[in-house]
């Protein structure tokens, strides 16, 4: 009879670890269900030719000498060809075996596979489908023997005897449960593993005494030492440590780690505090005990990892112990150098455990590990983009996953990934797995290409240059995209691809970069591809949205596309119509469709209109009045009406955002749509021109908030810079008064309602600033005086002003991409708030000037009654209109002023984007002098980007010199405002003295009639008249003093060229920076052509040694005779 001796809980707790874990999975106390995935199995080549080792395996790691034996009771609803489970027995993927049962051919049999030297066998024996199949494995040495019972009461028989290598006892050999779903077909099965028992076995004086039992795993005897579990645990990681510090026998060293690592989960805190430097210390000693080694990064990568839900893990922990156990572990970075260095070990347990190691690390601490990293130099990285090429799929997987978070937000790291071909390394196994049909591999090879490619110029240049944009066609072929099921998985890999195309083509890359990806995704036939989808019907319904997303990316500003697009027809149904009228119908009429796909048809409709007026135009004229036969026909403008009128609020908000797009930027097209008229009855009796609907659906008091916003937004848009539009508007009875009734209303706490107030002011504004004055009753001086009348000028700009403060308006300006996850979004648009942002600032300036000037009326008061002063005030009244027209002159020079000062802030940052490219260009020189792979195609490269900056160069120097003729034009503007203030001057003081005259001889004359009383009088008049000449030099003065303030702005603007100036001379630098750095790239040049010659002068040196060395009859080395051969 064995002996079993039980050991305490703390000692005697197996751990068990995942090979291939599961997504669904549990354990309870005596039970561990599972829920397969499918496409899992192990197999080695024979008969198949294909080896799978993706399987799941939940073992535990023995000495690999050590004998033992394991049983478990198995309970599964087997129901597609090849389900299986049991138990396994494995040293590496080459020598392994698996037992348990496999359902083949609709019935269940009791199944091996032994699998020798990557060579797998199978035999089978066929049993009656029992409930429970009890399983048992016994190995001694080289043997095993596997039996088998049918019930819980059946009888073990034997059903093989099996060899599997012996390895040394520092390799381990792992054992435990397994279970697989080999056939793609099925979507997994759950069973059931009961009892799981592993009795070790050790020998000692010929005797046989088992003392290590798997019980402990569902045992509930640790209850009994409760109270005393904290105190038996440090005393125990006490003992431990000092072990592991002590030991000079190996075999010591790995007990004490082993016994670490069972405690690291339960006893975190303690493991992780005192034994953190003795195990980094063991990674950096000696690598001939990879068993020692392999345990020290699992017991390391337990400590700084918490898995919530797990019963094993210390509780009442704070929560960022694990950033703290890694703080601690990378404060010394020749440690995590350590853990980079054991990356390069071949042995499968190794390489994998630093992988999970360091990923752990990159989770909790990613910025400081990716400094750490980087400082090991470019070839720290190099050894992790090497690992994509293992042939295990684990090791390569895991390290698609450490990579993931190496190449988050770091420019340099995701840089050298890229030049270490990454980016081909990537599309390799894209393919072998299957490209968007693949499972979670090809997700993580996706996520970690849109890392290397998310705000990395240099990245997306040479991925586009690399021809790698081609090579995302594949992924959408017609065979694939078009099945009518499709996985989660499958839904999550297109996910990714659209967004990779999105990353390339997004409106906040430079322009140069956005016209040659939308070239390129044109000319590969990508975009065709996508086009394709939006007919098929069995897209799901997001990914269509996302579609629909990257293709208004790829259209957006550029003609071709658009045209592309506008052109592409729905062939699927009964009339072939073009995709742009189905994708606006679905956004019009499709209450029923998702949100997010409305919105995304908004948004492709916004790029297909941006600067595309040739397609605004053909819209524009299907809104004009049409003949009986054409008007009976539904085309895109009357959809877009339609939709404007419509009750659904997501149906009115995207068709008024949409018909302010198609205004936006042209005169013309808002002159045109004056035109518009639409019947509110069939009679025609009630028709009104589309101004007017607008208006009464603002009026309406059943119209929703987003109604109304988009109503205000489409109106902004019409009245900006179109004076037609405004006199329109405020000829419709009630607009005006609308207007200021929603600006002066009460106070209201509701943030929508405030939004509405500001919008309203706006809108009132522009009637202000582009007025033609040709309604009398609103003319720009009656506006005004209304506005500071009834609202009040302080007031009006307030309420102005509260739309720039708005959180929907800052977070609106930040990308023109529209993304909207529900309806109360539904707020702004962002060529609404660019408008806006460029106007506020005209209506307020507006309104201070027009305040000054009343301000310095009323200064002015009534001079007399008598007719003198009324001569007087007439001329001072001309005198003042005359000064509002130079006023409104010198608004004109401050808005071209603003023009110039707008355009030399964007010749800044085009002067900084060189800069940086400069740099980027320094950074691609330093890794090529640090890589040892140059060659050739490296220099080539190299002269590549130097081409690059050179044409680059040559850009801003021709935009420079734009720059300067435009400010040099500015100059006769500004000479010619001086002097037409000047002769307005003169002409004045000669229309004064005219005035002067005629009033002396009517005072004269009136003297003379009144019998020329007091003689006297004409002095004082006289007085009258030098007191008079005197304030209207002081007036005078006032005007000097404006134009003295014109004269300083020139001044400024002078200073403005001479930062120009500098700016030149920046560029020089930057060419004299080229030059250099085009002179150190021709000196390795030189240096590389120099280093080949003396090599071809050393191999002629080597022959005529050889040739003397036949001639003098002797015997000639190997190595010279291999001269030829190389």
């Amino acid at each position: 009879m064995q002996e079993i001796i039980l050991f305490s809980a703390l000692l005697s707790e197996m751990t068990f670890t995942w090979y291939n874990e599961p997504k669904k999975w549990s354990v309870n106390q005596t039970t561990i269900n599972v829920h397969t995935d499918k496409n899992t199995d192990f197999w080695r080549k024979t008969h198949y030719g294909f080896e799978r080792d993706s399987g799941h395996f939940y073992y535990h790691s023995l000495p690999g000498d050590q004998s033992f034996t394991a049983t478990v009771n198995v309970r599964g609803k087997y129901n597609t060809l090849y389900d299986q489970g049991g138990l396994m027995l494995r040293t590496d993927e080459n020598n392994w075996i698996k037992c348990g049962v496999e359902y083949v051919d609709g019935q269940q049999f009791a199944s091996v596979v032994v699998t020798v030297n990557g060579w797998s066998d199978w035999s089978v024996v066929p049993i009656n489908a029992p409930e429970i199949l009890k399983l048992r494995t016994r190995r001694e040495k080289e043997a095993v023997h596997i039996d088998f019972a049918e019930g819980e009461d059946g009888d073990f028989q034997m059903m093989r005897l099996a060899y599997l290598p012996i390895t040394k006892r520092s390799n381990a050999i792992l054992v435990g449960i397994m279970c697989a779903s080999p056939n793609n077909a099925t979507q997994g099965f759950d069973i059931s593993f009961e009892d799981l028992n592993i009795t070790i076995d050790h020998y000692k004086n010929g005797s046989k005494m088992a003392f290590w039992r798997a019980g402990s795993l569902f045992s509930s005897s640790t209850s009994a030492t409760t109270t005393n579990n904290n105190t038996i645990a440090q005393e125990t990681i006490d003992r431990l440590c000092d072990r592991l510090q002590s030991a000079t026998r190996s075999e010591d060293r790995r007990d004490a780690v082993r016994g670490l690592k069972g405690l690291s989960k339960k006893c975190k805190l303690e493991v992780g505090t005192q034994s953190m430097n003795l195990l980094a210390n063991t990674l950096q000693g000696d690598r001939t005990d990879l068993d020692l080694i392999q345990l020290a990064l699992e017991t390391l990568a337990n400590v700084v990892t918490y898995e919530t839900g797990n019963d094993d893990e210390q509780a009442n922990l704070p929560q960022d112990i694990t950033v703290q156990f890694t703080e601690l572990y990378i404060k010394d970075k020749a440690h995590v150098h350590a853990a980079l260095e054991l990356i390069e070990e071949t042995d499968f347990n190794i390489r994998r455990s630093a992988i999970r190691f360091l990923t752990a690390l990159l989770t909790n601490c990613t910025k400081e590990l990716q400094d750490i990293i980087l400082e090991s130099g470019p070839m720290g990285v190099s050894k992790l983009v090497d690992l994509l090429q293992d042939e295990r799929e684990v090791i390569r997987n895991d390290a698609l996953l450490l990579l993931q978070i190496l190449t988050r937000y770091n420019t340099n790291i995701q840089k050298i990934v890229a030049f270490e071909n990454g980016f081909e390394r990537l599309f390799e196994i894209l393919a072998s797995e299957g490209g968007s049909d693949g499972l979670v591999t090809v997700e993580d090879c996706l996520s970690v290409l849109l890392n290397l490619l998310q705000n990395n110029v240099s990245n997306q240049s040479y991925f586009r240059e690399g021809s790698y944009i081609r090579r995302l066609v594949d992924f959408f072929e017609l065979g694939s995209i078009g099945e009518k099921r499709w996985s989660a998985q499958k839904v999550t890999n297109v996910h990714l691809l659209l967004q990779t195309i999105r990353i390339l083509v997004s409106p906040t890359n430079s322009h140069q970069n956005i016209l040659a990806c939308q070239r390129t995704v044109s000319q590969c036939g990508l975009l065709h591809r996508l086009c394709v989808m939006l007919t098929l019907t069995t897209i799901p319904a997001d990914v269509l949205a996302e579609t629909i997303n990257t293709i208004g990316d790829a259209v957006r500003g550029n003609a071709e596309n658009q045209q592309f697009l506008g052109s592409v027809m729905n062939t699927t149904g009964e009339i072939q119509q073009p995709v742009l009228f189905n994708l606006l119908y679905t956004m019009v009429a499709g209450e029923k469709q998702s949100f997010p796909l409305r919105i995304s048809i908004l948004y492709c409709l916004q790029c297909y209109l941006y600067k595309n007026d040739l397609g605004k135009s053909l819209i524009v004229q299907t809104l004009l009045p049409q003949t009986e036969n054409v008007a009976n026909q539904y085309t895109l403008g009357h959809l877009l009406i339609i939709g404007y009128l419509s009750k659904d609020n997501v149906a009115s908000w995207c068709s008024g955002i949409a018909l302010a797009h198609l205004i936006a930027d042209n005169q013309q097209f808002k002159e045109a749509i004056l035109k518009v008229v639409l019947a509110v009855d069939q009679a025609q009796a009630g028709a009104k021109t589309l101004m007017e609907i607008s208006t009464d659906l603002l009026e309406n008091s059943s119209s929703s908030f987003h109604t109304r916003v988009a109503v205000l937004i489409f109106l902004c848009t019409w009245l900006s810079n179109c004076s037609l539009a405004v006199q329109a508007f405020l000829s419709i009875q009630n607009s005006i008064s609308y207007l200021i009734s929603q600006i002066c209303g009460q106070l209201v706490a509701d943030d929508r309602e405030i939004l509405i107030q500001s919008l309203c002011s706006f809108a009132l504004g522009l009637c202000l600033v582009f007025n033609n004055n040709q309604i009398p009753s609103y003319t720009t001086e009656s506006l005004e005086r209304l506005i500071n009348k009834r609202i009040g000028i302080d007031l009006f700009q307030e309420k102005l002003e509260t739309l720039s403060k708005s959180e929907y308006y800052s977070k609106t300006l930040q990308k023109p991409q529209l993304k909207l996850s529900k309806t109360n979004d539904m707020i702004l648009d962002y060529e609404f708030a660019r408008l806006y942002k460029a106007l506020e600032g005209s209506i307020t300036r507006m309104l201070t000037s027009r305040q000054m000037n009343s301000t310095e009326n009323s200064l002015i008061g009534p001079l007399s009654t008598n007719l003198y002063e009324q001569q007087t005030s007439t001329m001072m009244a001309h005198y003042h209109d005359l000064i509002r027209k130079q006023d409104q002159q010198i608004n004109t020079y401050k808005q071209q002023e603003k023009q110039f000062i707008d355009e030399s802030q964007i010749y800044k940052k085009k002067m900084l984007d060189l800069e940086q490219n400069l740099q980027e260009v320094k950074d691609q020189y330093s890794l090529l002098k640090l890589s040892t792979k140059q060659g050739p195609d490296t220099h080539n490269e190299l002269a590549t980007i130097c081409e690059q900056q050179r044409r680059e160069l040559e850009y801003l120097r021709n935009f420079v010199a734009q720059h300067q003729q435009h400010y040099n034009s500015t100059q006769p503007i500004e000479n010619g405002i001086e002097h037409l203030n000047l002769n307005n001057t003169e002409n004045h003081d000669m229309q004064n003295h005219r005035k002067l005259q005629t009033g002396e001889r009517a005072a004269l004359t009136a003297r003379i009639t009144e019998l020329q009383e007091k003689v006297n009088a004409f002095e004082d008049r006289y007085a009258t008249q030098n007191d008079e000449i005197a304030r209207l030099q002081l007036e005078n003065g006032v005007l000097q003093e404006k134009i003295t303030n014109e004269k300083r702005k020139v001044s400024i603007l002078e200073g403005v060229e001479s930062q120009m100036h500098g700016l030149i001379d920046d560029k020089a630098r930057c060419d004299s920076e080229y030059q250099k750095l085009n002179s150190v790239y021709q000196q390795n040049l030189n240096e590389q052509n120099d280093l080949l010659v003396l090599c071809s002068t050393y191999e002629d040196h080597l022959t005529n040694c050889r040739n003397i060395i036949q001639s003098a009859g002797l015997t000639v080395p190997k190595f010279l005779l291999d001269l030829d051969n190389n």
